[in-house]
């Protein structure tokens, strides 16, 4: 395919940057993250990607594609696809160096290489320096996998290698310097407990190292959705369902939990639906027993008395510094690492992580807690017999209306009668969620589980064998099991004697989070830790916690407040969930988690205005309670967006769409004069009474440029959101940038469609007049925004109106970071000042910056 033109060189800038060591640090009390001179950094960026939800070989696997290339069969077929050519262990990676490259030089020139070997066109002038990544060796599993585990592969995600540079370009045209890198944990263990895919961890050294190339900053974002693709999201590897003796297989039958890939052909994906998954029996079993598994499951355990929870932590965490090490490993011939801090800063705790059912009071009503209602929704008895394969009445069905989820009525739903059901072999009857007795054995040899005595049978609910609830009598034994653990029957039921109610924030998810930086620390002792909350749970009082325990003398969590960003998700909630946007009315779900609001009614914001403004009132209060909770420090969203398909009827919107495009994929252009945007540096000096700088542009609308146009709908909801991340000054990345997206289905996943840029499908016209990287972009003229990026001082606040096609910026510095930046500067030779650097986009300013630049 042909590549849009990519400039072979950085473009220039007048006075050149210095190069600074690129090292990033979150200072006590200070928004901003800062260099070696101490200049304040605003992270701004994407998540790459969504596409790395899903495999990439044999094919690719969507949401949307059903049947043995998305849940394997337990016993692999004759002439099954195996993974591309490539995909023979590597040993030694050589790959674009960089290796003296600050964060400053933006676009090098590059040469196209294979999978194994990159090499890059400056490595002479680079001293001939290539960086040596040594592999772990071939990690051998003494049970010998079967081939249906081998077959898939993530190697590809979350681009091609022979086509990162188009991409990168095309990011870093867009003013972007932050990536949030999406790994999953299936992609490095797919294969089975402790088999790590060798080839995935080098793929992903060479393209954090093409990264490099173009002076990106990156965040290693573990990422999951509901737990696994397998139940409906993303994350796990099949194997961790098996390990609890549940059968992925017939989740759809027993409704253990909604998945795209396995919905019937005739019946369609009901929108944002893979969000109820987290109640369900699959996801809401696996977060409990990850979390709380030796209190509220303490059957669960194998050799050497192991229980569950230690088992699949000890996992997770041996995947996660599978590639922690491998990122450490790779060094340049004089053993200096090419990739911690300069391009790796830092890893996100986890992504969005849940509590299952940990601390529910009652099992036999919907939990109030569990607002987000679309479809089935059975209680959490009803989803314990459903997994038993009981017959269920009275499940209650809901609709997401714009006033939020309203109940149409409910259903009855016999597992039985399934289509999965019939295709089962009579050994294999009767249609349950939990593994029968022959399959767990089959199963247990050949991923090596040895289950003690004490674990539940196989062929039976594991909750009811811990006394949660009967079988046989169908009803709650303990309502508040999963808010207690098992109640001591030597004791009355009020004796202080009775297990007391489980705290998930400070007990279960702090302690997992902590072990997380705790490990990536023991390598790469510089790292941030991106502490991610859950989502709308407030962020936890450390601040409090660390002055008790300071008081008490008792070791307090100041591993989670040393270098942390705190890394929340926040997202315009009723225009994600309902694709509408009326610009009168909104919910504010924040308000509603906090108490503000004592109902969803409550919750209601009339009014232009009022609309308008809420979502970076949201962000300031985010961030408001960080400060409060946890100091004052940068607070990054690690999530934002909008659906582009908002305000498009039902049949228009990604996952609807019935017919493909016939047109192949053109996205090239022969145009070579058209120049990249504007990396411009620009001398700032303190002065708080002098007027902001103010720079003009010529007024872009997506018609002005040739670019897409989104709906109405869609602009005016996606200003808001980029409007309230600039008054606040928030570092962001948006969700997301998918290579593959289409029209037709969106970003492959659930049936989202939130990524910036989208396979174009026609050939360029020409009343295209936009630079050639924009092409594929969506939303560009709002998104690709002026910003400070690096600033001496630090930003006090920015303005951009690209109506009125004007920036301006405030900036600050105190007598402290002049007296550091002076420090900076008598260590550097032949630099007379340290700049700041603004991204001015070439889209807005295409003669760029003009007027008062000089504050």
């Amino acid at each position: 395919m042909a590549q849009p033109n990519i400039p072979s060189s950085s473009p220039p800038s007048t006075p050149s940057l210095p190069k600074a060591s690129s090292r990033l640090r979150v200072e006590p009390e200070d928004i901003f993250l800062r260099d070696v001179s101490n200049r304040a950094w605003l992270l701004r960026g994407v998540n790459l990607s969504g596409s790395c939800k899903f495999p990439r070989y044999p094919v690719p696997v969507p949401s949307h594609q059903g049947g043995a290339p998305f849940l394997q069969p337990r016993t692999p077929k004759q002439g099954q696809h195996t993974k591309h050519s490539n995909s023979s262990p590597v040993t030694t990676v050589a790959s674009p160096t960089a290796a003296n490259a600050s964060t400053e030089d933006a676009i090098d020139n590059h040469n196209d290489g294979d999978v194994d070997t990159v090499r890059h066109a400056k490595s002479e002038a680079n001293g001939g320096i290539q960086p040596i990544c040594e592999t772990a060796g071939d990690n051998a599993h003494p049970n010998k996998m079967d081939k249906d585990d081998d077959s898939i592969s993530f190697v590809g995600r979350p681009f091609e290698l022979d086509e990162a540079d188009e991409h990168l370009a095309r990011l870093r045209h867009w003013g972007f310097r932050m990536i949030r890198w999406v790994v999953t944990w299936e992609a490095v263990e797919h294969a089975g407990p402790g088999v790590y895919d060798q080839e995935f961890l080098d793929y992903t050294v060479k393209a954090l190292l093409k990264t490099k190339e173009y002076g990106f900053k990156v965040m290693i974002d573990f990422h999951q959705d509901v737990w696994s693709r397998f139940s409906g999201g993303s994350g796990a590897p099949l194997w961790t369902f098996y390990a609890a003796g549940l059968d992925p297989h017939l989740f759809a039958a027993t409704g253990a939990a909604a998945v795209h890939n396995t919905l019937p052909g005739n019946e369609s994906l009901l929108r944002m639906v893979w969000l109820t998954n987290y109640y369900k029996l699959a996801c809401a079993t696996m977060f409990t027993l990850f979390y709380a598994g030796k209190i509220l499951a303490p059957n669960c355990t194998f050799d050497n008395g192991i229980n569950i929870q230690d088992y699949l932590q000890s996992h997770f965490l041996g995947a996660i510094g599978a590639l922690v090490n491998r990122i450490h490993s790779c060094r340049d011939e004089t053993g200096r690492n090419l990739l911690e801090d300069d391009v790796v800063i830092g890893y996100d705790s986890w992504n969005e992580p849940s509590n299952g059912w940990i601390g529910l009071d009652r099992l036999d009503v919907l939990p109030e807690q569990h607002d987000m209602r679309q479809g089935d929704m059975p209680t959490p008895l009803q989803s314990l017999m459903l997994g038993e394969g009981l017959t269920v009445q009275n499940v209650a069905t809901f609709q997401l209306e714009l006033v939020g989820p309203v109940k149409t009525g409910s259903r009855t739903i016999q597992p039985s009668v399934h289509p999965d059901a019939a295709a089962l072999p009579q050994d294999q009857c009767p249609v349950k969620a939990w593994l029968l007795p022959a399959v767990r054995a089959d199963i247990d040899r050949k991923y090596g589980f040895k289950r003690d005595g004490r674990f539940p049978r196989a062929g039976e609910c594991l909750w009811a064998q811990h006394g949660v609830w009967s079988i046989k009598e169908r009803k709650v034994l303990q309502q508040d099991y999963f808010s207690r653990g098992p109640l001591r029957a030597d004791v009355p039921l009020t004796s202080a004697e009775q297990p007391p109610l489980i705290q998930w924030v400070p007990n279960h998810w702090l302690p997992f989070a902590k072990r997380v930086i705790e490990l990536v620390r023991d390598v790469h002792p510089t790292a941030i830790l991106f502490l991610e909350p859950p989502v709308y749970v407030p962020a936890p009082d450390l601040i409090s916690e660390s002055r008790a325990a300071m008081a008490s003398n008792k070791a307090a969590n100041q591993v989670l407040l040393d270098n942390m960003v705190y890394t929340p998700h926040h997202y315009d909630d009723l225009v994600l969930l309902t694709k509408k946007y009326l610009g009168w009315v909104n919910i504010d779900l924040l308000g509603l988690s906090r108490g503000r609001h004592k109902s969803l009614y409550g919750s209601i914001i009339f009014g232009k205005k009022a609309t308008e403004s809420l979502f970076g009132s949201q962000i300031g209060e985010i961030q408001k309670e960080c400060y409060g909770r946890l100091g004052k420090r940068p607070v990054l969203i690690g999530e934002t967006g909008l659906h582009f398909d908002v305000g498009l009827n039902k049949s228009q919107q990604a996952g609807n769409i019935r017919t493909e495009d016939s047109n192949t994929n053109t996205n090239n252009s022969s145009e070579k004069s058209k120049k990249p945007s504007i990396w411009k540096s620009f001398m700032f000096s303190s002065s708080n009474s002098s007027p902001p700088p103010s720079t003009n542009a010529e007024t872009v609308t997506a018609v002005t440029k040739g670019l897409p146009v989104q709906s109405k709908q869609f602009e005016k909801a996606f200003d808001n959101i980029l409007q309230g991340l600039d008054r606040t000054l928030a570092h962001y990345t948006l969700w997301n940038y998918t290579i593959e997206n289409t029209k037709q289905f969106g970003d492959g996943w659930n049936g989202e469609d939130l990524s910036l840029y989208s396979s174009p499908t026609a050939a360029m016209t020409a009343d295209e007049t936009f630079h050639p990287l924009d092409r594929g972009g969506r939303a560009v003229e709002q998104f690709c925004r002026p910003y400070p990026v690096i600033t001496v001082g630090q930003p006090t606040k920015i303005l951009f109106d690209r109506h009125l096609g004007t920036f301006r910026l405030w900036t600050r510095t105190d007598e402290r970071q002049k007296q550091q930046e002076q420090e900076y500067l008598e260590q550097e030779q032949g630099e007379d000042t340290v700049r700041s650097e603004i991204y001015i986009p070439q889209l807005h300013f295409p003669g760029g910056p003009a007027g008062n630049v000089v504050a």
